[in-house]
């Protein structure tokens, strides 16, 4: 038994389990501690595009559609325009990287914008958002 201990060769058997045991256990944790840092990053992009739009919509119903929404101008065209508007100032206050992680993350990004766009306007017209004070 002391023959084969002393036959042994420790640095190609500790090599050997560093390469098929360690090594991969180690980057798939790695992975895993990745995939979770993206998720929670895209998670608070998510959460500060939110504000900012719901800050777009409360904005620009108070600057232009309250002075308009019952009068012959406020058309088809115009409540486009204004969407356009609210969606271009709640993207201008991302960060690059923000901006750039939230349209990786959600493929169709001007749709997943649209339906956020929604749900503030939906919040401002039944005052349902704390946040939202516009009546």
């Amino acid at each position: 038994m002391t023959d084969v201990l002393k036959e042994i060769d420790w640095n190609q058997v500790i090599y050997t389990v560093w390469t098929i045991v360690l090594l991969p256990v180690i980057t798939y944790i790695g992975a895993q501690l990745n995939a979770y840092a993206k998720a929670k990053r895209i998670d608070k992009y998510t959460d500060i595009l939110y504000e900012n739009v719901v800050k777009a919509v409360k904005d620009i119903y108070e600057t232009v559609v309250k002075d308009i929404k019952s009068t012959s101008d406020w058309t088809y065209a115009k409540q486009n325009e204004v969407k356009q508007l609210a969606k271009t100032k709640a993207v201008a206050a991302l960060t690059t990287s923000a901006y750039q992680a939230l349209k990786t993350a959600n493929k169709d990004f001007d749709e997943y914008l649209d339906s956020l766009i929604g749900a503030a306007l939906y919040d401002v017209k039944n005052g349902t958002n704390k946040n939202i004070n516009c009546h």
